[in-house]
């Protein structure tokens, strides 16, 4: 089976969009005696009036993608992605392009929508954390890669380039490049997939100095900390970027955690110094006690 990634290989955008826009004519205008409802993977049917469009690249609405979702689950869905087929979400998620392993670069508008997916449906929807802040939908020229695992797309990174605009309000660009986005699905963390996506990062772009975007998550302070461990020549090459990376608006990575560390180290220090006052204090009550308690018994 052909799934759309493998088929919007040389397609563009506005021919997706065409066929899109045609069927949803007939939709608008078919017979009311005779309304086509849909079937979602769970078997529930729905109505044409939860078809519409959506951007593919967030604020940018020039693009966009016909989509079918059930009014109280946005991640039970699907997609018209290829003249008037639906698509699954998950099936948008999978390739039968043995070729397509490990990073691969995202270039064509079948990646572009597996990347909308990931981060739109499968991350915001079903698997950000409630202390977890959304990422942004990526741009049309922004430079990504998506990682896939066994035939299923499981996570991707994307990086704001050298000289790209900060964002369409503002004229400032990036001073460096700048990872700004990193996701990986549940099932398949732990299997150092964060370290291998930093690696080719640093791979990708030669710049002396790479930025990681602020603030810095426990997950990527560790991503970070695996990386310095096995590269320490790369020391001084890591950057916290807040904004465009601009002179106050970056900290040294390795610096950052060092700090971290040693206040780790010294709350420890302090928990421990304070957890030997109290023993001391209560070792010192009991023996008090028990002195008093001699005093008490002992016959005049």
């Amino acid at each position: 089976m052909d799934f759309p990634v493998d088929v919007l290989v040389s397609g563009i955008h506005e021919d997706l969009e065409s066929s899109a826009h045609s069927y949803m004519n007939k939709l608008l205008y078919s017979n009311p005696d005779n309304t086509q409802n849909f079937t979602l993977p769970s078997m529930r049917k729905i109505s044409p009036a939860n078809v519409g469009f959506v951007p593919l690249y967030g604020a940018n609405l020039k693009h966009k993608v016909l989509a079918l979702f059930a009014p109280e689950d946005q991640f039970t869905g699907k997609l018209d992605l290829n003249f008037f087929s639906w698509y699954a979400v998950e099936d948008i998620l999978r390739t039968s392009n043995p070729a397509r392993e490990g990073l691969v670069k995202v270039r064509s508008v079948g990646e572009r929508t597996v990347l909308y997916v990931l981060n739109r449906i499968i991350y915001r929807t079903v698997e950000m954390g409630s202390n977890e802040v959304p990422f942004l939908c990526h741009g049309e020229d922004v430079f990504a890669k998506i990682l896939w695992k066994k035939g299923e797309a499981v996570g991707f990174y994307s990086v704001r380039s050298k000289g790209s605009l900060c964002n369409s309000f503002v004229s400032q660009c990036y001073l460096l490049p700048v990872m700004d986005s990193i996701f990986v699905r549940k099932d398949h963390r732990g299997n150092g997939h964060g370290l291998q996506m930093l690696e080719d990062f640093v791979d990708s772009f030669k710049d002396d100095e790479l930025g990681v975007k602020y603030p810095l998550t426990p997950a990527m302070q560790k991503v970070c900390r695996q990386y310095l461990s096995t590269y320490p020549a790369d020391v001084d090459l890591l950057w916290e970027v807040e904004g465009v990376g601009g002179p106050y608006q970056k900290v040294k990575v390795a610096n950052k955690l060092g700090s971290m560390t040693l206040q780790c180290e010294l709350l420890h220090c302090s928990w421990a110094a304070e957890e030997s006052k109290n023993g001391e204090v209560a070792v010192n009550e009991v023996e008090m006690t028990e002195e008093s308690c001699l005093d008490i018994t002992v016959p005049l």
